[in-house]
């Protein structure tokens, strides 16, 4: 048996005419009639009965016309559904993020993204940017706001942002007002970051700065998450290093100043695995990148003269 049969029937118990029923389905009336009696054979009981030129469903046929219209219903549906996927419609994207991103940029984009594709949920995963790429590599996700230079071996990375990193120091700090010369004058002081995990994140950026400038952070004060970072400085129990876009909303009692020499930055790109081919990932590629064009408008510019340079290490899968 084929769907095919499963039309014919149907459309015949609907038009309870066979003639009429072929009109319908584009074919002529003896090809229809002998497909029907063909199902009936196959199923060993009778569908329609037919005297004097008219045809009636059998009990039977009732009941295997109910199951029918079940069946052709689920299969349409699901061809629907499919098709949504394969086209952007509707569906699941699965997006992994981590925490370097600007405050408010995933929710900018995500509502941006769901007003241009409403049928599509979102499931997001938030992880440092090791543990994203793997999830990228093991295809349980479908997305990755990253941070870069990363290992993109197999996959498609476009740039999304470049935040220049200053200085955050207690208001009253002996370097909130008179500028530094050299970023190893900062060797002696407490610094206030993240704790270790087990994939390199915000923590390693803040280390990896410092080693070029010949010392390691001393970091008595480690949090769980960036957003404290900035309570504590406002306290006084340390400095830190911050993306520029962060000074934005300051909490009282905090002084930012930038580099010394080169403008430390961190860049943000946006990755998908190459052999994907759901068009919701084009989407919401063209949509970070947009709200991250005009997020970088926004941010303020770095003085007259500065230099960027990158923050610190290339990010690998495998760290």
């Amino acid at each position: 048996m084929e769907l095919r049969h499963l039309r014919y029937f149907v459309t015949v118990a609907e038009e309870l005419h066979f003639g009429r029923a072929a009109e319908r389905l584009n074919m002529s009336q003896p090809p229809l009639s002998r497909q029907i009696q063909e199902l009936e054979e196959e199923l060993g009981f009778a569908l329609f009965t037919r005297e004097h030129h008219k045809v009636s469903l059998t009990d039977a046929g009732r009941t295997y016309l109910a199951h029918a219209t079940l069946i052709l219903d689920q299969v349409a549906r699901a061809r629907q559904e499919a098709a949504g996927i394969a086209h952007g419609g509707t569906g699941l994207l699965r997006v992994g993020h981590g925490t370097h991103l600007p405050d408010g940029f995933v929710t900018r984009v995500l509502a941006a993204f769901q007003e241009a594709a409403p049928g599509i949920a979102i499931e997001l995963l938030e992880a440092p940017t090791p543990r994203v790429l793997r999830a990228l590599q093991q295809k349980s996700i479908d997305v990755g706001l990253i941070l870069t230079p990363a290992d993109h071996a197999g996959l498609i990375v476009k740039p999304l942002l470049r935040e220049p990193l200053v200085i955050a120091l207690p208001i009253d700090h002996k370097y909130a007002d008179a500028p530094l010369e050299q970023l190893s004058q900062l060797a002696g002081e407490n610094f206030v970051t993240c704790r270790k995990y087990d994939d390199p994140g915000y923590r390693e950026i803040v280390e990896a700065i410092c080693q070029r400038e010949g010392f390691m952070p001393r970091v008595p004060q480690a949090v769980e998450h960036k957003s404290t970072v900035l309570d504590l400085v406002a306290s006084g129990l340390g400095i830190t290093f911050i993306q520029r876009s962060a000074t934005t909303e300051r909490p009282e009692g905090i002084r930012y100043v930038e580099f010394p020499d080169c403008v430390p930055h961190i860049d943000s790109a946006i990755a998908w695995r190459a052999d994907a081919r759901h068009e919701s990932i084009t989407l919401f590629a063209e949509t970070a990148e947009r709200e991250a064009a005009l997020l970088s408008a926004q941010l303020p510019a770095l003085s007259d003269g500065a230099v960027s340079c990158n923050a610190g290490y290339a990010v690998n899968a495998n760290a």
